[in-house]
């Protein structure tokens, strides 16, 4: 064979490689690190998750940074590697995954929604002006809104004088679906005689019912709790720390409009009513135990155990593997209640 025909033959192979790098760069991932927020989700085609690696190379054994659910959106940072495409969670670790388990969202198709709120160890916790987190009024009560990775969760907490009823919205935005059951919620009552609240079966509140247990005398405003760690441990009152202003921040819709609509119309029926129909009402109001798709919502009342005065609360609420904490109290509003009784306010 000649030279000629030897160069020929180079030539065309050269052609031939830079051809498909230039298919595959169009195919596979581009930075977005610019772009200000997710493009990217993860899917998951045949496992049930995928593990996010601090080797580019992902030898074995692996070398697991995190582990990533399916649907979760993710940044890429870069894509340089082939294989796979260095990226950043909602919780800022970086690491690498496999290019194809990584699917582009359209962005006619992202969701305007509250940015995802960080997870350490399991646990996010509602703060104030924090990423993931909305405050606003419904029909003059506070609601308190945490997103974590696809995940809402809305929650409102009022007195009724003979028990605390939170309010709670939730909200799948992922691609799996999710598993709640109410009796597992935890409502504690923070300080130096802090104590747990009990969840309350709502079949014995319709058992032993008054008209009190839907009427509410006062709405828990925010609380805001700074601890080294988002942990659940107990809060003591040491790092609790309350804010007397409030000033709405938002961009998750309202999910509980709906329940708090059908909340208010039985309080309003509720004169004209026996307590065999408010019994009635307590079932059909209450917060079951529940599967929830993708897309999908759901919402109720959760009641718990009443302190003398409860002043300083944390409801903590498990998903699967998450814990989504809220901080509530009731000190500020009982302050200013007191001020505009004494004319100073």
């Amino acid at each position: 064979m000649g030279t000629s025909t030897i160069s020929k033959a180079a030539f065309s192979v050269i052609i031939s490689l830079l051809l498909i790098a230039t298919l595959r760069a169009q195919a596979a991932p581009q930075s977005s690190a610019s772009a200000g927020g997710p493009l990217w989700k993860i899917t998951c085609p045949g496992v049930a998750n995928v593990p996010m690696t601090a080797d580019p190379e992902q030898s074995i054994p692996l070398q697991v940074v995190a582990t990533l659910k399916c649907g979760e959106e993710v940044t890429v940072l870069d894509n340089s590697e082939g294989y796979t495409v260095r990226i950043q969670n909602a919780n800022a670790q970086t690491g690498y995954v496999a290019a194809m388990y990584l699917k582009k969202i359209p962005a006619s198709n992202r969701p305007r929604r509250a940015k995802t709120a960080p997870l350490a160890n399991g646990v996010s916790r509602w703060e104030e002006g924090g990423l993931g987190c909305d405050q606003f009024m419904n029909d003059g009560r506070l609601v308190e809104s945490l997103t974590v990775n696809g995940l809402t969760v809305q929650v409102s907490l009022h007195d009724t004088g003979w028990k605390l009823r939170a309010n709670i919205a939730i909200v799948n935005e992922g691609s799996s679906s999710i598993s709640i059951d109410p009796s597992h919620f935890i409502l504690d009552e923070i300080g130096a005689h802090g104590r747990p609240l009990f969840y309350q079966d709502p079949e014995q509140l319709a058992k032993n019912v008054t008209h009190q247990v839907l009427w509410t005398e006062s709405t828990a405003g925010p609380a805001n709790i700074h601890s080294q760690s988002s942990s659940a441990s107990v809060v003591t009152a040491t790092n609790v720390d309350y804010k007397s202003s409030f000033s709405p921040t938002v961009s998750a819709p309202n999910y509980l409009v709906q329940h708090q609509s059908a909340e208010d119309d039985a309080v309003r029926r509720q004169g004209k009513q026996t307590l065999v129909n408010t019994a009635q009402q307590i079932r059909a109001l209450a917060l079951k135990p529940a599967t929830v798709e993708p897309s999908g919502k759901i919402s109720g009342a959760v009641w718990f155990e009443r302190s003398k005065n409860p002043e300083q609360l944390m409801l903590r609420i498990p998903i699967d593997n998450q814990m989504l904490e809220f901080p509530l109290s009731f000190k500020q509003l009982r302050h200013n209640r007191d001020l505009l009784d004494a004319g100073l306010m």
